[in-house]
C-alpha cells in the first residue's frame, strides 16, 4: 500500500495562498489570472463535451480499462525544447489509495540535454479531479534528484511542453495547474528534503534513494475549485482599486 510520510493541511494552505498572491508582482499576478482563466476554460470545454481530462488523455488508447503501470500515453510526452516530460499512469489495487484511479508524474529539467528531475505527481480521482499532489523518493520515477531549492527555481517556465500529439489541450491544463500551485509545489519539495534530512548539498545519499519503505514522501490534497475562486476574487479586488 502506498504511504504518505508528511501530509500538509489544504486548509491552512489557502491562507497561504491568499498571502503568496498578495506578494505577487503585478506581471506575475496578471499571469496567474491568466492561467486560471485558461485552466478553467478547459474544464468547461470538457463538461459541454461530457468529458474529462482522463477521457481526453486516453481517447486514443485500445486499452479499456486502463492497464496498471501502463504508461499514458505510450513513450510519454517530452517537449523537445524544454526536456519537460509527463506520463500518466495508475497503481495495481491496495497499491494506490481507494479514490485514486491514477496520477501523472511530471519532470522538469534546467535545459534539454540534462537529465530529468521529477517535481510532482497529480493524483486523479475516478471523474477526473485532482486529488492531491505529491513528491516522491528517487527510485520511485529513476531520476536525477535534485534539491528542493534547485526544482522551484527552474518553476514554473520550465514546466512547458508544447506539443500537439497526443493531446496539447492535456498538456496545457497540466501547465496551467502546475502554475496555479505553485505554492503548493515549493512545499511539498522543502518537507520532501526536510523528511529524508537532506540539505541539498551534494548528491542524495544512495541509502536514502533507494530506500524502498520511503516511496511517497509529502502529499496536499487540493481544492482546485477554491483556489480558482480565490484568483477570481482578488483579482476583483486588485484591478477595481
Amino acid at each position: 500500500m502506498r504511504t504518505f510520510s508528511v501530509t500538509i493541511s489544504a486548509l491552512c494552505s489557502l491562507d497561504d495562498y491568499r498571502d503568496w498572491l498578495i506578494q505577487l508582482p503585478e506581471p506575475d499576478f496578471d499571469e496567474l489570472v491568466s492561467a486560471a482563466q485558461e485552466f478553467f476554460d478547459i474544464n468547461q470545454a470538457l463538461i459541454n463535451d461530457q468529458q474529462t481530462i482522463l477521457g481526453e488523455l486516453l481517447r486514443d488508447e485500445p486499452d479499456s480499462p486502463v492497464l496498471r503501470w501502463q504508461h499514458y500515453p505510450s513513450g510519454d510526452v517530452s517537449d523537445p525544447d524544454t526536456g519537460a516530460m509527463y506520463y500518466y499512469h495508475a497503481h495495481a489495487d491496495g497499491e494506490r489509495p481507494c479514490d485514486e484511479h491514477g496520477h501523472f508524474h511530471l519532470f522538469i529539467r534546467p535545459e534539454p540535454s540534462a537529465r530529468f528531475s521529477h517535481f510532482v505527481g497529480v493524483s486523479i480521482d475516478a471523474r477526473g479531479a485532482v486529488r492531491s499532489l505529491f513528491t516522491t523518493n528517487r527510485w520511485v520515477t529513476d531520476e536525477y534528484f535534485r534539491s528542493a531549492n534547485d526544482l522551484v527555481s527552474l518553476l514554473p517556465n520550465t514546466f512547458v511542453v508544447n506539443r500537439a500529439r497526443p493531446s496539447w489541450l492535456v498538456s496545457r491544463w497540466l501547465m496551467m495547474l502546475v502554475r496555479l500551485c505553485e505554492p503548493h509545489i515549493q512545499r511539498l519539495l522543502i518537507a520532501r528534503d526536510e523528511f529524508l534530512g537532506w540539505t541539498g548539498e551534494g548528491e542524495l545519499p544512495v541509502e536514502i534513494a533507494e530506500d524502498r519503505s520511503k516511496q511517497v514522501l509529502s502529499e496536499e490534497f487540493i481544492d482546485i475549485y477554491a483556489i480558482l475562486t480565490i484568483v477570481q476574487h482578488m483579482g476583483v479586488q486588485r484591478y477595481s482599486a
